[in-house]
């Protein structure tokens, strides 16, 4: 992308969000969204822009922005937040208890989890300190998969 292009990213993005920017606020943020999308498609950041905005009362980060850029063009799923990857957590425990193995494959990320988590025996973790130790993996195993796939080459 052009920093033009990128300029007229950040217009419709502000637009989309009823922000209202000066020319220096303009420019402001044209410089601090460079990093995070300038090696991104200009079609694919406004498609993914026009989607966020449907569904959202506050603008994204411009990493976040990135990321779901990028998860839209290759396809991949995001990683569930870590309060839904618990309930996932939950919800597959629940079906191995009560004698059901056909629970649908739970993310990459929350796979890994639960591996370092003692594989089985991570459905075993029910109580809120249980949950307090899985969120803290869960969010270091997300970031690190974040930082792999959505962030900057040679890094």
């Amino acid at each position: 992308m052009e920093k033009a292009e990128l300029q007229e990213v950040v217009e419709f993005f502000a637009v989309s969000w009823n922000k209202n920017l000066s020319a220096n606020e303009l420019t402001l943020m044209v410089k601090n969204f460079w990093p995070y999308l300038k090696d991104l498609n200009k079609l694919d950041v406004l498609a993914t822009i026009q989607e966020m905005s449907m569904g959202r009362k506050w603008a994204p980060r411009p990493a976040e922005l990135r990321v779901v850029t990028l998860s839209k063009v290759t396809g991949e799923e995001l990683p569930p937040e870590p309060e839904e990857a618990w309930a996932i957590l939950q919800s597959i425990s629940q079906k191995i208890y009560g004698g059901m193995y056909n629970y649908k494959k739970p993310h990459p990320v929350l796979g890994e989890t639960i591996r370092r988590l003692g594989g089985a025996n991570a459905t075993s973790l029910h109580t809120n300190g249980d949950r307090d130790t899985f969120i803290s993996m869960y969010v270091k195993v997300r970031e690190e998969h974040i930082l792999s796939n959505y962030g900057f080459e040679g890094k």
